[in-house]
């Protein structure tokens, strides 16, 4: 049975930590599709750091176990880019308020050189995205096309 991300929020905001099983092969070889993980809630806006896996609800009420890349915050809202460790997984950005919980346990990237490469990757597309807001660009034309070039970037550093 799958657990809706509306039904895990409820059991963690009782405080109460919970397992869940991994569905999908997006956090491979670090954690393998079917193993259990325990995750806790986050204590409000308690900091995440680089590197933290967490669990991530995105639209359709599905649930992600990703790696945080990078944290920011724009126009007062939080936002977090997480990626799994696959090589074939894509970085995304979700709403600070979207990450429900960290995994307990320890679990340090499978490929520590891909892992500071995507991290370096993710900090030149923020630091492009910073520019182009700071000269009025947003998320128009040149935001999306940051966006590709990073993906591209990101794929390039996969291998």
């Amino acid at each position: 049975m799958e657990l809706r991300a509306s039904a895990l929020r409820f059991v963690l905001a009782q405080g109460l930590p919970a397992a869940i099983e991994v569905s999908g092969g997006s956090m491979e070889p670090t954690i393998a599709k079917g193993a259990k993980v325990e995750v806790a809630a986050l204590a409000g806006p308690e900091p995440l750091k680089v590197g933290d896996v967490v669990l991530v609800a995105t639209g359709g009420d599905v649930l992600l176990v990703h790696r945080v890349m990078a944290e920011l915050e724009e126009d007062g809202a939080r936002f977090v880019v997480h990626q799994g460790d696959a090589r074939a997984s894509t970085f995304a950005v979700a709403a600070r308020r979207d990450v429900l919980a960290r995994v307990i346990t320890h679990l340090p990237p499978a490929e520590p050189t891909l892992f500071r490469r995507r991290v370096l990757a993710v900090d030149v597309f923020l630091a492009a995205r910073r520019l182009a807001r700071a000269v009025g660009l947003g998320e128009g034309a040149l935001g999306r096309r940051c966006a590709r070039v990073y993906r591209r970037l990101a794929r390039a550093l996969s291998g």
